[in-house]
């Protein structure tokens, strides 16, 4: 059972899960949520197995594009001394991951909807994967090339292939043109961002493999330069985004509220920057927690508003795509607030429960006491006095 366990944890650790699971899941979710609102599809068992499906095959694209950048990443990993997840498993175990991978990935397409041009969006993906990784092309090793396709094939691609199908699945009639292509040109900016980012955390790495990536070609200034214009660029087109979905769903006037923050922050922490760069500082990421966290529960909300039976999705969302450690903010908060609710209760029993029981028992006595004639008040005495007194006269 052991051994099987570890096996099962080794071949989930060569998907590199850890690294697509919380980021690019989660942003394409609360698409996939924003499709359920904008093309009006009803909750039916139909369109819970649509969110299945979309969920396998997303986990499959996610999976399979990092094994084909792992496997063919070996030799170049080697030589940087960076840690390669798929030397982890066997030759033969690399094989049968594949194999499942290949099932996540293509298996759900047999149950979802899609015409020729899903095809094409399915293939350009493909396509962009071999592109980026595979020799002799291997485009990779092309610094300005590389940021583009991986923009591609990990945000914009994506988007379009989802979005998409559940038009083909909600049978619509509207295209939302100019919302999707915002939607499309922001989702390439944050692919671009994040990718640049990769290659600064890998810039002594990639230094060491004799790869050339765009951040060590034009340096520390014009990278810099490059990520403000990108950060101010998504928090824009996001305003902008918000705005078209909001004609569909006011709810989701909500996302402002994240936006304006994000933004304020940005600037506050802009200000604080004595030499003014930013590659090598939390500032950089800013953004993502509205695409990973913030968007998606949002658009979650608006969905349950519109119908009640989505609400089971809370618990598979958090259980997916939230990690542990962005819950605990919210669960020390609620420690908080039942440790005071419980003293409250305790201090409402002492002072307003507990009077009001000692007011009912005692005036029932006093009435109970009338019944017999006896009047406690008069007499100004207890019950209990009245019978010492009783006793004493005997």
């Amino acid at each position: 059972m052991q051994f099987t366990f570890q096996k099962y944890r080794s071949l989930l650790i060569a998907t590199r899960a850890k690294d697509w699971r919380f980021s690019f899941i989660p942003q394409i979710f609360g698409n996939l949520y924003l499709w359920l609102i904008l093309f009006d599809i009803p909750f039916s068992i139909s369109s819970v197995l649509l969110l299945i499906l979309s969920l396998l095959t997303s986990f499959g694209f996610a999976a399979l594009g990092y094994f084909i950048n792992e496997f063919f990443d070996k030799e170049d990993d080697e030589n940087s001394n960076k840690v390669n997840k798929l030397k982890l498993v066997s030759s033969v175990n690399q094989f049968w991951l594949f194999v499942l991978i290949l099932l996540f990935t293509f298996l759900p397409w047999l149950f979802l909807p899609f015409t020729n041009i899903s095809i094409v969006l399915i293939s350009t993906q493909i396509i962009l994967f071999i592109l980026y990784c595979v020799p002799p092309i291997r485009f990779k090793k092309n610094a300005y090339l590389a940021v583009v396709i991986d923009a591609l094939y990990a945000y914009t691609i994506p988007l379009l292939l989802s979005y998409y199908t559940y038009f083909l699945f909600a049978g619509s009639n509207t295209i939302y043109f100019s919302f999707l292509i915002a939607y499309s040109f922001l989702l390439f900016i944050v692919g671009f961002r994040n990718i640049i980012i990769h290659y600064i955390n890998d810039i002594f790495k990639d230094k060491l493999s004799g790869t050339k990536t765009l951040p060590r070609i034009i340096g520390v200034r014009k990278t810099n330069a490059l990520l403000k214009i990108s950060l101010y660029s998504e928090l824009f087109l996001c305003t902008y985004v918000i705005l078209l979905v909001a004609e569909k769903q006011k709810t989701l006037l909500l996302l402002f509220i994240v936006v304006f923050y994000l933004i304020y922050k940005l600037i506050k922490q802009s200000r604080n920057l004595k030499d003014n760069i930013i590659v090598n500082r939390p500032i950089r990421h800013i953004p993502d927690l509205y695409y990973q966290v913030y968007a998606p529960a949002i658009i979650l909300f608006a969905l349950v508003l519109n119908n009640i039976n989505w609400i089971f999705l809370l618990p598979i969302h958090i259980a997916l795509f939230v990690p542990f450690f962005r819950l605990q903010p919210i669960i020390s908060w609620l420690y908080i607030i039942s440790f005071k609710l419980y003293n409250i209760s305790k201090l409402l029993y002492y002072i307003v429960i507990r009077q009001l029981l000692s007011w009912i028992v005692n005036y029932t006595i006093f009435f109970l006491f009338l019944l017999i004639g006896v009047n406690l008040k008069i007499r100004k005495t207890s019950a209990l006095g009245y019978f010492k007194t009783k006793l004493r006269t005997k």
